[in-house]
Order: structure tokens, then C-alpha cells, then sequence
């Protein structure tokens, strides 16, 4: 017998608690009845009222038409580029560190994200302070419309300390949770093309500030290098034997071109992250796309070329690639000042 509306909303809420007891606690103090008064509702013995609907819908960011209207081809998305609130570098990171906290509540080994990206990850620009200023920059210059960088060259120490300590918490968030990641050679292109627009629009202070981006990123491939090589995650300095990092596996496909995506599972839910006016992002807890993407991303996994632990030849040659463009980069920035 197909479950009513009240039973698949009951379903969704429970679904983001490890334990039931959590869940009972924090529905009482919500709906503001008893235990047994939550209980007799998820049996369904008592109807849920239309004002506790919408303040079940609010407090748990669901969406009462998926559940209505569950089985048609209809899927339902949040978008974050709605939320004026974002006034600064550190409201954005901040919003984006929340989006994946509730991670922490499963073990590692009950967790693991799927990651295609077309260009380097926000994670792993966290890895080094001046790559992630660069990228804050760049998105404060247009997406998010920070009109006092306008007037203002990029400097590597214009993040504020408690942005930088934002930024770490992001890296040791990602360092948590195991994942399986798609790559193409064109991953840094993005990041490069963005430098090379920047300088040539006298948005750096000098051809050196430029020029040690490109080193950063020389220097974020070789760490993406050991992480591959040794299949676990680690923190820039830290030696990979001694970090408390979970699993990396990395592959090569030059074929799939898809927007950022990340698909999220854990034992009490699946939510798919796909990028839309980058740095913004849709987010979906929807069934049936999540099963969808998971298989998407198996499947491309197996016809996709592993460069993580024993592919030691195939590894040199992409990250080689990668140096390789970076250099070709290097070198025209050069040029251009002479």
C-alpha cells in the first residue's frame, strides 16, 4: 500500500537523524507536544495540522510538492544564489561549510562522496590560503558583486584571520569524508584562464603576483600527486602516514563534461550538489535523482582510467599535463611584461 503524504514527510525527517531518540527530542521541542504525541503522529494515529506541516517543511528544508508529487518526472532543487544574506567572503564559506556538516554525524566508513569537476574544487583551493584568495576574489569581482573590489588589486593576504581559519575548517572537513573523484586535464584550466584575464586587465599589482598563483598551483598538483599515489587525503605538510584522512580515489576521463557535481551518501540520506552561476549551487535530496546520479557516476567510473595508488604511469602522465599547462601559462605571462 502506497504511504500517504503524512508518512513520506515522517519518512524524509527521520532520514536525517543517525538515532530515532534525536529525532523524537527535537520534534517535541518543535511542534511543542510530548513524545507520545510525536509518536502518534508518525504512526499516523494523529493528523499533522496544516500549521505544523509548514513548520516541519521550514525547520527540515522540505519540499512539499516532491512529496506530492513524487512520482511524475519532476524534481525539486534549493538554490543558495537566493540568500541575500551573503555579504562576505566569510558569509559564503561559511554557508557552504554548513551545507556539509551534517556529515559529521556518520562514521567515515559509512560516508562517501562522488565528485566530477571540470575545474579545480573549492576544497582543494582551501589547501593554500593564496589560491583560495584568488578564487574569492575572482567570484567577489562578479557573481557576488562585492563592490569594493572594484577599485582593488588582488593581494594574497587580503583574507581576513578568521576567513583563513574558516578556509581550514573546510580542509579538514574534506579530509574527513572518503570520495571518489573525476578528472579531465582541463581541471586547472579555469583557474589559469581566470589568472591570465586578471593580469592582462591589470588586476594584479605585478607580473609576480601572477606568476606565484601558477606556483601555487604547481605546488596543489604535487600534493593532489601524493594523495593519489598513497589513496588517502591529507593536509599540505602533514605526511600522509600520520594523517587522520580518509580514502581518495582518482580517475581521468577527457569525455564526460558536466557542472561541478557532488553527490553526497551517507546510511540516512543521499543530497546532490550540482554547481549554477558558480559559486552558486542547486542542491537536491530527491530519491530518485540521487539513485540516478550514483549510478551515472559508477558507471563512468568504470570506464574512466584510475591514477590513484598502484596506476603510477598513468598518474605521472595527467599530473605532467597539468604542470605543463600551468607552464605554458607561466610563460606567457612572462612574455607579456617584457
Amino acid at each position: 500500500m502506497a504511504k500517504n503524504l503524512q508518512q513520506r514527510l515522517f519518512d524524509q525527517v527521520l532520514s536525517q537523524f543517525a538515532k530515532r531518540t534525536h529525532a523524537i527530542d527535537q520534534l517535541s521541542g518543535l511542534l511543542g507536544v510530548g513524545r507520545d504525541g510525536i509518536y502518534r503522529r508518525i504512526r499516523g494515529d494523529t493528523i499533522v495540522n496544516p500549521t505544523e506541516l509548514e513548520r516541519l517543511a521550514q525547520h527540515f528544508n522540505l519540499s512539499l510538492d516532491s512529496l506530492i508529487f513524487g512520482e511524475s518526472d519532476t524534481v525539486f532543487f534549493s538554490f543558495n544564489g537566493f540568500d541575500e544574506s551573503t555579504r562576505n567572503f566569510n558569509d559564503y564559506l561559511i554557508g557552504f561549510e554548513q551545507e556539509f556538516e551534517f556529515l559529521s554525524q556518520a562514521n567515515p566508513e559509512e560516508i562517501h562522496f562522488y565528485y566530477a569537476s571540470t575545474e579545480l574544487p573549492l576544497f582543494q583551493s582551501c589547501f593554500f590560503p593564496e589560491l583560495i584568495c584568488f578564487k574569492l576574489y575572482v567570484w567577489g569581482l562578479t557573481v557576488l558583486g562585492y563592490k569594493n573590489l572594484n577599485a582593488q588589486a588582488f593581494s594574497a593576504d587580503l583574507l581576513p584571520a578568521h576567513v583563513l581559519e574558516t578556509t581550514k575548517r573546510i580542509q579538514k572537513l574534506y579530509i574527513s569524508f572518503p570520495s571518489t573523484e573525476l578528472w579531465g586535464t582541463n581541471v586547472v584550466d579555469n583557474t589559469l584562464n581566470q589568472i591570465e584575464y586578471h593580469f592582462g586587465s591589470g588586476h594584479f599589482r605585478s607580473a609576480e603576483d601572477a606568476l606565484m598563483l601558477c606556483d601555487k598551483l604547481v605546488e596543489l598538483t604535487f600534493h593532489m600527486q601524493k594523495m593519489a599515489e598513497v589513496g588517502t587525503k591529507f593536509l599540505p605538510g602533514e605526511k600522509p602516514e600520520v594523517s587522520n584522512g580518509e580514502s581518495f580515489s582518482l580517475y581521468h576521463n577527457e569525455m564526460v563534461y558536466t557542472s561541478n557535481t557532488l553527490l553526497a551518501i551517507t546510511p540516512q540520506s543521499k543530497v546532490l550538489f550540482t554547481s549554477l552561476s558558480n559559486p552558486h549551487f542547486l542542491k537536491s535530496d530527491d530519491d530518485r535523482l540521487c539513485n540516478y546520479m550514483e549510478n551515472w557516476f559508477k558507471g563512468v567510473v568504470k570506464k574512466s582510467s584510475a591514477i590513484s595508488v598502484q596506476a603510477e604511469k598513468q598518474r605521472l602522465w595527467f599530473f605532467n599535463r597539468l604542470r605543463q599547462r600551468i607552464e605554458s601559462t607561466k610563460q606567457r605571462i612572462a612574455v607579456s611584461q617584457d
